[in-house]
């Protein structure tokens, strides 16, 4: 995020503000290489936590997402955006199930309900593993990670990358670049509805 963007945001209205910076943030799942995403909104700064509540339903619906509420505590909350499609089409492929039944997922459990699922153990364990699956972390560097591996770390980025180094590479490089993206065109004076019409989905990646 250059200085240029933070000045831009400082500019805005408070709704302006939250939708500006948050798109930036959720960027990749905007552009589609990402099923998902986790921010965290504070009571500090510009109080997202506040504008998240007054103006986030609303947000989600002009970009056809959705969230669930991870953890609340006082002064903040943890949310999980996500595209519904590109979710599903992550979690139930058959190598993701088959890592998320000995977690007590099922099959046979509607999306809602693996997420209801999600969540408990979201707050059993703080940040169970298994996160990383619906964050579109490949299911290897998930297990690799979840188990201490001695395997060799070939790269560290968004996730530590133990298999498929190239791969990961290039999911990395289209994360920046949906950044770079969506970040661009509300400097170059675009709207919102413009920005989002020009980025939704413009990478679909199988992971």
């Amino acid at each position: 995020m250059n200085n240029d963007f933070l000045n831009l945001l400082e500019t805005l209205n408070n709704e302006k503000y939250m939708r500006s910076f948050i798109s930036y943030l959720i960027s990749p799942v905007i552009t589609g290489i990402k099923p998902s995403s986790t921010i965290t909104l504070s009571k500090q700064g510009h109080n997202l936590y506040k504008l998240w509540d007054m103006y986030g339903e609303d947000f989600l619906k002009d970009l056809n997402l959705k969230y669930i509420l991870l953890r609340e505590t006082i002064n903040s909350k943890v949310v999980l955006i996500y595209d519904e499609i590109n979710l599903m089409n992550t979690v139930y492929k058959k190598s993701s199930m088959d890592f998320l039944e000995k977690l007590d997922y099922r099959l046979t459990m509607s999306i809602d309900e693996i997420l209801t699922h999600l969540v408990n153990r979201y707050d059993s364990f703080h940040c169970p593993h298994e996160l990383g699956i619906f964050l579109g972390i490949p299911v290897k560097d998930v297990e690799c990670f979840m188990e201490c591996t001695e395997s060799k770390c070939l790269l560290c980025g968004y996730w530590k990358v133990y298999e498929e180094e190239k791969k990961a590479q290039e999911i990395f490089e289209l994360y920046d670049s949906s950044k770079e993206i969506i970040m661009n065109h509300l400097l170059s004076g675009k709207d919102l509805k413009e920005v989002y019409d020009l980025t939704n989905n413009v990478y679909k990646f199988n992971i």
